[in-house]
């Protein structure tokens, strides 16, 4: 066995090993919990809250050092165990999907020359975002069907990642032509959740070959990244609460589990490939004027207070996942101020679910879900949904 498949074989079954004992451990808490569907959530967002620190890292780097050690010390001079773990826990930093998939971009970006991320739907490869290609959003201008001839075809079908050179495939090479460069070695890697592909990482270099040695790196981040939306999925991280890392230290955690505050935390920064999500101008929305309301004369419990910040997260998901998948409707419809009429089955889908997840006496009584609408599809302009 080479270095780079050794190295990959340690490095998955470490990481796939730790991720699946972590949602197996989950599984349990709620199927113990479910007489009491409070304190299950809140034994649930404690438990994820310190999963950041179950990441063995010395165990990786040690089973990394030991393979190159024992191949000679010679390696082919792809990525560091350093590099690998600094790129795991920037990935993992995310607090949702957008951002999980930009920091996945960025991070393969940063072994190979160039990446992007295309979301799977309706048989189409979408571009949505992309690091090393100038510029970045002509990406957003590729739709691939699925049916034709290019690695994304291969990559659909065989559910596995394909690594080869342009000059194998035609198809591939008119559609690449658009992002312009001089693709030759290329790279594609199926991003699976729920067991259905959700996007496809495209990778290329000028080199005739794609470095196996990268092309394992990248793989192993897409995986990683595929586990960590899952986990974002059963329990939504808070954004404040993120691991720092450096390429040559231990990533530091908070030490304690995250807990609801008063008030609903600052928005971060947006990510490169969401720009006006989290950028709302509005300066109080309903849900924070309810919140003062309720802390000024003291009428609401702990465990009520627990009840609205679940709702707030899991509509902030849910937003956030329409908007991913239909980002040229969302802009579409900002100019002409239109997005319920484009996006209304998508909509009410998504309310649907938050509905059904939400305790029954907040779906009446709050606009969580109504707000997010505002802010993430609407860029915090509520004119820009159009009649609802």
């Amino acid at each position: 066995m080479s270095l780079q498949d050794d190295l990959k074989s340690r490095t998955l079954a470490l990481v796939s090993q730790q991720m699946a004992n972590w949602v197996v451990d989950i599984q349990r808490q709620i199927g113990e919990n479910q007489a009491n569907l409070v304190k299950a959530l809140d034994d649930l967002q404690e438990s994820v809250a310190r999963y950041d620190e179950k990441i063995d890292e010395a165990e990786i780097g040690q089973a990394m050092a030991e393979v190159v050690a024992t191949a000679g010390g010679g390696g082919s001079g792809g990525p560091s165990p350093a590099a690998i773990k600094n790129a795991l826990a920037q990935i993992d930093a995310g607090t949702n999907l957008s951002e999980v998939l930009t920091h996945l971009v960025d991070q393969a970006a940063s072994f190979v020359q160039r990446a992007a991320i295309f979301i799977v739907k309706s048989n189409n490869a979408i571009g949505w975002y992309a690091s090393g290609i100038h510029p970045p959003e002509t990406v957003k201008q590729l739709n691939i069907p699925l049916g034709a001839d290019t690695i994304f075809r291969n990559v659909s079908s065989g559910r596995r990642p394909v690594r080869g050179n342009v000059s194998q495939s035609p198809g591939t090479g008119q559609v690449i032509a658009r992002l312009g460069g001089r693709a030759s070695g290329i790279l594609a890697v199926p991003l699976i959740l729920r067991d259905k592909i959700a996007a496809i990482l495209y990778c290329d270099t000028s080199h005739p070959e794609f470095p196996a040695a990268e092309a394992d790196a990248v793989e192993v981040l897409v995986q990683f990244a595929g586990k960590t939306i899952d986990l974002l999925s059963l329990a939504p991280k808070q954004p404040g609460a993120r691991p720092q890392t450096t390429a040559s230290g231990p990533l530091r955690t908070p030490t304690g589990p995250v807990r609801p505050t008063p008030t609903p935390p600052p928005a971060p920064p947006p990510a490169p490939a969401a720009q006006d999500e989290g950028a709302s101008t509005v300066m109080f929305d309903a849900s924070q004027f309810q919140d003062i309301q309720q802390q000024a004369t003291g009428a609401i419990s702990p465990e009520d207070q627990k009840a609205h910040e679940e709702a707030k997260r899991f509509a902030r998901l849910v937003v956030s996942e329409i908007k991913l998948y239909n980002e040229a409707k969302v802009n579409e419809g900002r100019r002409n101020k239109d997005i319920y009429a484009r996006l209304k089955e998508d909509i009410e889908r998504g309310r649907q679910m938050y509905g059904d997840r939400i305790q029954p006496n907040l779906k009446n009584s709050t606009t969580y879900f109504q707000d997010e609408l505002v802010r993430i599809l609407a860029g915090g302009d509520p004119s820009a949904l159009g009649r609802m």
